[in-house]
């Protein structure tokens, strides 16, 4: 073998070893499982594999001994035959990926798949008839005359891809668009050299270099994603926190003590307690990473309650059937249910109603039922003011992040609310995340 050949065995099998590695980092790596990583572990392996086997047939080739034969012939069959495989792998990719920002058409892709079906059948009949290449008597691979329409193909299916890629610009940012531009500029420009240019593995090359600018896109457009949903944590923190200590609220329990001072001055005293509790319990949800105790959750819910019944008296009534509570919730799950069947149930009633707080075990977990009285609403009609929506969109959010928990709402106009929230056991999927789906609906 000549010195180019042992050089583009080196190159190849390095090519090779890297985009396993990179596959291997993909798949353990802790991402998402979704369509785009399993697109894009197929185009890492499969780039493998094409590299392995162009390496493959450059050290069988010239040798005559039966494996090296049959060597020649499988590794130059796959070599052909799974480039059309990458490029419709890679057109699905830019698709499902273009396809995040904006509705992109598959009439792309389906021309590249009916293109890769026929060249890789041109490809088989080329094993009978020396259509695109030929391998001599002493075992070595030679192009032939319609070589070049192998690689029609190939270009065709490029310039689909930089279609789309011009034609979506718009939806994607400039970092985004170079790194998919490096796949279709740098093979083009190697095809093109190796169309003239015989005995240097330019093309592979070029595509495993492609591979890797786009992986490290990933790489980085991971990171900054994942800032991104720490910064969205930490603002759905305060905006919890915010909801929670209202203004109206804070003046209304301060008002409340204020009116106690002077008529019932334990009662008072009582009332301190309950109100900084009760704050204490916000601001430690802005640093509570991880599910705490229900008791605990339970506890900041009382001190809740306590205050809005020294303020209306009779008209708020609770009442707690907890036969368990040997079970961790997210911060802030169980208050703002209550809080809202308190201020836009029970309280929009003359004669006010009762909050009715159960716990019950279940097969997949824990369930919390939040049951009032009050007004109800119909869950079709949504409020344009939006009142109440963030809160329950915050414990729905927790539930689902931090536990694998679901939450259902249920209401009827003139006879109260249900709320379920579903918190399943460590380990296990929550069996009640499908609740509230097609009848899902927040409280007003």
């Amino acid at each position: 073998m000549s010195v180019v050949g042992y050089i583009n065995v080196s190159l190849e099998l390095w090519g090779c070893v890297l985009s396993f590695i990179v596959a291997v980092c993909l798949s353990v790596g802790g991402r998402p499982r979704g369509a785009l990583n399993r697109l894009f572990l197929r185009l890492l392996v499969c780039n493998a594999v094409i590299l392995l086997s162009d390496a493959a047939a450059w050290l069988f080739k010239g040798r005559l001994d039966p494996v090296s034969w049959w060597g020649v012939r499988i590794s130059n069959f796959l070599v052909f035959a799974l480039g059309y495989v990458l490029l419709a792998i890679f057109t699905h990719y830019l698709t499902v990926y273009l396809g995040q920002h904006t509705r992109v058409s598959p009439v792309p892709l389906r021309l590249i798949r009916g293109m890769a079906v026929v060249s890789m059948a041109l490809v088989v009949v080329s094993q009978f008839c020396d259509l695109f290449y030929r391998i001599d008597d002493q075992n070595v691979y030679h192009r032939q005359e319609w070589f070049w329409l192998s690689q029609v193909g190939g270009i065709f299916g490029m310039c689909v891809n930089a279609g789309l890629l011009i034609r979506y610009r718009e939806a994607i940012e400039r970092q985004e668009s170079a790194a998919l531009w490096s796949y279709i500029l740098l093979p083009v420009l190697a095809m093109c050299v190796q169309i003239f240019v015989y005995g240097v593995a330019l093309l592979n090359l070029a595509v495993t270099i492609s591979i890797l600018v786009i992986f490290l896109f990933l790489q980085v457009e991971q990171a900054r994603r994942t800032k991104e949903r720490e910064l969205e944590l930490t603002q759905m923190r305060i905006s919890v926190m915010l909801s929670q200590i209202q203004p109206h609220f804070l003046y209304n329990a301060l008002t409340t003590i204020k009116g106690l001072c002077a008529t019932d001055p334990p009662q008072a005293e009582k009332a301190v307690d309950s109100f900084s509790l009760f704050l204490r319990g916000n601001m430690n949800s802005l640093t509570a990473r991880r599910p705490i105790p229900f008791s605990q959750e339970l506890t900041h819910c009382r001190n809740y309650l306590e205050l809005e019944q020294l303020r209306f008296g009779e008209r708020v009534k609770a009442v707690y059937d907890l036969p368990v509570t040997d079970f961790s919730v997210p911060t802030l799950t169980l208050q703002p249910i209550v809080e809202n069947a308190v201020r836009h149930g029970i309280t929009k009633r003359r004669e006010g109603g009762t909050v009715r707080i159960t716990t019950e075990e279940t097969e997949g977990g824990w369930r919390i039922t939040v049951e009032d009285d009050g007004v109800g609403f119909d869950p079709q009609v949504k409020r344009e003011d939006g009142c109440g929506h963030a809160g329950i969109e915050n414990v729905r959010m927790r539930l689902e992040n931090q536990c694998g928990g679901g939450l259902d709402v249920e209401s009827v106009p003139g006879r109260g609310t249900t709320v379920k929230i579903d918190i399943p056991r460590e380990g296990k999927p929550c069996e009640h995340d499908r609740v509230g789906r097609g009848r899902r609906a927040h409280r007003p």
